[in-house]
């Protein structure tokens, strides 16, 4: 699935909505709206800007005509993803990331793939600044390799959330983004949940680069809300030796981890997940309102919560 640097798009993609999920980082998405604009001309454009304390201006609006500026809360990436799709009226959608660049040909040979596999969700190899293949685990490297060693596109259990290319069709038989996840593994679960529809997913041996991490906080809460999404995920869609063998791992781990991480944030954040997973309670997030903000009431036993409350009266 080669083309050349100069070769234009074989379509116009008129039939889609592109929406980029965005936050503080306005010359990244400057540059990915470039690209975009460059493999889809007719493509509907939404810019889902989520940020709370630093929000594009309305001048940067005026600049950009052909976009349409949304602007949500900081809840999720998967209610920044819902807010796009509750406004697309075309066949087919694409959300990604605003530190994503496409090539002029990526929506092509994703909807080539898509109608050779009959897949409901598409997505792209994709590599980072430097170049190098973009790291997802072992399991994932795997199907990268037999995507590139296909030439065309391979059946993969899920696909990386940086760039999903799907059929409306398919969103509207299950739904979108689990909001529940609120950083980290919102892309498994919705695979995982279209797979069980009886859908598949297609890997396309197609690149894009994905600079990656460019607006991800430095906080501790990203790593609880990872690894009890990460556990949620296998407590919804396996069985009971994977759930089993998934909890402890991570408590035994984490209890490690909890001693010997480089810095105090990230201890902090080993304890409470090796908690969590001793007491089986992973359906709170450590987030607040926003991705912004602390949830006051994270880990907290009742006993606790009871104290709190008899102080406060």
């Amino acid at each position: 699935m080669a083309a050349s640097a100069g070769t234009a798009p074989d379509r116009d993609h008129a039939d889609l909505t592109v929406a980029v999920i965005h936050y503080e980082t306005p010359q990244l998405l400057d540059r990915c709206l470039d690209s975009l604009t460059s493999a889809a001309p007719a493509a509907r454009l939404l810019v889902i800007d989520t940020s709370d304390r630093h929000p594009l201006p309305d001048e940067w609006a005026a600049t950009h005509p052909a976009v349409e500026l949304v602007r949500e809360r900081n809840h999720s990436y998967s209610a920044a993803v819902n807010a796009a799709l509750r406004r697309c009226r075309t066949s087919r959608f694409c959300q990604l990331n605003a530190d994503v660049i496409v090539e002029r040909w990526t929506f092509d040979e994703l909807e080539r793939a898509m109608q050779a596999s009959g897949a409901a969700i598409a997505g792209p190899l994709a590599r980072d600044g430097e170049g190098r293949i973009q790291r997802n685990g072992l399991p994932y490297r795997w199907h990268q390799w037999r995507a590139r060693r296909s030439g065309s596109w391979h059946y993969a259990p899920w696909l990386s959330g940086c760039l999903h290319y799907v059929r409306m069709e398919s969103v509207e038989r299950v739904g979108g983004m689990d909001t529940s996840l609120r950083f980290y593994n919102e892309d498994l679960e919705w695979c995982l949940r279209l797979r069980a529809a009886g859908e598949k997913c297609a890997l396309v041996n197609t690149w894009i680069t994905h600079l990656g991490g460019s607006s991800t906080p430095s906080s501790a809460e990203p790593i609880v809300e990872g690894m009890r999404g990460g556990y949620l995920v296998t407590r919804r869609y396996h069985g009971p030796l994977l759930r089993t063998l998934h909890r402890w791992g991570v408590f035994a781990s984490t209890s490690v981890l909890a001693r010997v991480a480089r810095t105090a944030p990230e201890r902090e954040a080993y304890r409470r997940v090796a908690a969590m997973m001793l007491r089986n309670d992973v359906e709170e997030s450590p987030f607040g309102e926003s991705l912004g903000s602390a949830n006051p009431t994270f880990g907290a036993t009742p006993a606790t919560l009871r104290r709190e409350a008899r102080a406060d009266r």
